[in-house]
Order: C-alpha cells, then sequence, then structure tokens
C-alpha cells in the first residue's frame, strides 16, 4: 500500500506594496530636499499633512535614495559645493579692500604692469591716460564723423524701445542706414534707447570706417595690430542708450572718445546673478533690482564707474556689466590682445 504523501507546503504570497502613486513633481520636490540636507522629518511631516500614506512615504524614499540617478547627482552636488566655496571665498575677500565698490583709476601703466596687475587677476580698471593719446581724442565728434564718413553705409538697429529682448535681437532690428542720416537721427532724438550703432553691427569691420583707425594710437605690447579686423567695436548713439546686464567671454578695452557712459560692474564669482541667468544676459536690472524675485541679488557687490571723455575702461572676461549712456556718446573697444584672450567661460543656459 502506497503511502500518501503530505501536501508540498506552498510559500506564502507576498503581501503587495502600497502603490508607488506619487507624482513626478512631488517625486522632484523629494529629491529636492533631499539633496539640500533638509531634516528627514519635515519631509516626512509635509507629506503626511498632504495625506501621502507613511508607507507609500517610505517605499518612495527608497526608490529616491536608490536611483542611479540620484547617487550621480550627490556626486555632481559634493563637486559644485565645492566650487561654491572658492567663489565664497573670493568674495569674503574683496570685501576687506578698504574701498570694495571702487575701481581703481591708473595712468602711466606699461604692458607688463597692465597684464600682470589687471588682465591677470581679473580685475577692472579705469586707464587715464591711453585715449587722450589718440588723435581721434577731441577730434570725433558727431560733426566729425558725418563730414568724414557720412556716405558709408552701416548698421544700426531701430526699434529697440518696442522690443524687451532689444540687445539679444540686435540682428533682427538692425538695417543699413547712411551714418550722416544715422547721426542727423541720433542729435534730433534726444535722450533715447530707440536707435543705436552697437558692437554687434560690426561697423567697424566696414571698409568704409576702415579709416577711424588712422585716428587710434595702440598702447605698445598691448594689442596685436595686425588683429584689429573682427577684434573691435564701435559705438554711436543718443544719451539714454541701456545694454542690460551681461558678461562677455573675453576681456575687452572699452575706449570713451565722446559723452559719458555709467557701468554697474559685478565681479563673476558673485554668484547672486549665477541664479537668474538667460545666455550670457541676467535677468536682473541692476538699475531697479526686484529682489522679491532675485533676493540673492541684496547682497551682491556693485561697483559704479562713469566714463568721461578721454577715459578707457579695462573689463575683465566673465565681469558682469550694465551700461547707460548719460549722454551722446561714441565709443571704440578691442579684444585683440597680445596674451591669450580665448576662454571657455562658461555660458550660463548653455551647458
Amino acid at each position: 500500500m502506497r503511502r500518501l504523501r503530505p501536501p508540498r507546503r506552498r510559500r506564502p504570497i507576498a503581501r503587495p506594496a502600497a502603490p508607488l502613486t506619487l507624482s513626478p513633481d512631488w517625486q522632484l520636490w523629494i529629491a529636492d530636499n533631499l539633496l539640500a540636507g533638509a531634516p528627514l522629518d519635515e519631509l516626512l511631516s509635509t507629506l503626511l499633512r498632504h495625506g501621502v500614506p507613511r508607507p507609500e512615504i517610505d517605499a518612495q524614499l527608497g526608490v529616491i535614495r536608490s536611483s542611479p540617478a540620484f547617487l550621480a547627482a550627490q556626486r555632481h552636488l559634493r563637486a559644485a559645493r565645492r566650487l561654491d566655496l572658492v567663489a565664497r571665498l573670493h568674495q569674503q575677500l574683496d570685501a576687506t579692500r578698504s574701498l570694495p565698490r571702487a575701481v581703481e583709476r591708473v595712468s602711466g601703466l606699461d604692458a607688463e604692469g597692465f597684464f600682470d596687475r589687471y588682465y591677470a587677476t581679473n580685475t577692472p580698471v579705469v586707464l587715464t591716460d591711453v585715449v587722450t593719446a589718440w588723435p581721434a581724442f577731441g577730434r570725433w565728434t558727431p560733426a566729425y564723423l558725418k563730414e568724414r564718413f557720412g556716405d558709408v553705409e552701416v548698421m544700426a538697429a531701430f526699434g529697440r524701445e518696442s522690443d524687451p529682448d532689444y540687445d539679444l535681437h540686435t540682428p533682427a532690428l538692425s538695417r543699413p542706414v547712411r551714418f550722416g542720416d544715422f547721426v542727423d537721427r541720433v542729435l534730433a532724438a534726444g535722450e533715447s534707447n530707440d536707435l543705436y550703432l552697437v558692437a554687434n553691427n560690426r561697423n567697424s569691420d566696414r571698409d568704409g570706417l576702415r579709416a577711424l583707425f588712422d585716428d587710434v594710437t595702440l598702447p605698445d605690447g598691448w594689442l596685436d595690430p595686425a588683429r584689429l579686423q573682427g577684434s573691435t567695436a564701435f559705438w554711436f548713439g543718443p544719451g539714454g542708450t541701456v545694454t542690460p546686464m551681461h558678461h562677455d567671454t573675453s576681456n575687452i578695452l572699452f575706449g570713451n572718445l565722446y559723452g559719458q557712459k555709467r557701468f554697474l560692474l559685478v565681479a563673476p564669482w558673485d554668484t547672486a546673478l549665477l541664479q537668474s541667468t538667460r545666455g550670457v544676459y541676467s535677468l536682473v536690472d541692476p538699475e531697479k533690482p526686484d529682489l522679491e524675485r532675485f533676493p540673492g541679488f541684496a547682497r551682491a557687490t556693485v561697483r559704479e564707474v562713469v566714463l568721461s571723455p578721454g577715459e578707457m575702461l579695462f573689463i575683465p572676461v566673465g565681469w558682469w556689466h550694465h551700461v547707460r549712456a548719460l549722454s551722446l556718446s561714441i565709443n571704440l573697444a578691442f579684444t585683440n590682445f597680445v596674451r591669450d584672450n580665448a576662454f571657455d567661460w562658461f555660458r550660463p543656459g548653455e551647458r
């Protein structure tokens, strides 16, 4: 007689886990707070108040914490915090200066002194005796430019006041015009931001304006005369023109020949502006900052420089600057330094 085998014991069926129903927005909120170091009890309290069951919270926390994307984010966050410490060190040291909001004005610099003291240290400076040595100084007036170059066709931006992103849209707002006619329109405009001949119009590269450089004496050992083409910029416009806060990806020597321009400068290590970027532009208007929207800007160190005729401003790579013409102005700027001026300086919003 065969013995009956007892029935094989079956493994108990696992109890199904609570469904993970938190929305992507809540999942992102949890991950953001975990990365920011928010206290766990505060996260739990907030989720419970919003009706999330505790088993679901525990399950979701486990999923997020073990996610490869979250682990990678933690590594990148550690690296970013180290770099932020470097930026904060520069800010704190800069604040110890006797005049932390001032920009030095100097004369008598030779090439070595300029490159070692300002170029290599990423320090802005106003040079008071460079432009004054040019034949253009005292010669370049609206009347002179009209008489000498009046028949030259230039590109100029019009209708800027109707476009809130006028500087970003310079190519679309620009059209050809006789330089003499443009001079007349600027003189008739009074104070206006509506028309402007700007760097992005590339007028200094036009054959008809090449003679401008006959009136310019380059400082010895600073700039490469063989690279004037493509490395210079010419500005002409009425008082009231504004270039919004932005940074450039190279060093610039900005010469002021006629009128006055005011610069508001913020150092690249002042990270308040990094929270409000679009491309190389900042969304902050430093003349009337919206501190509710951008509260960090209240801590920014803003340096103000008013350039008078005959003065030149060195704008170091990466420095944020906002520019307002206080009167009709004529300017010429250079980037063709004999030292390296090609930097992989980041472009906010692009990487």
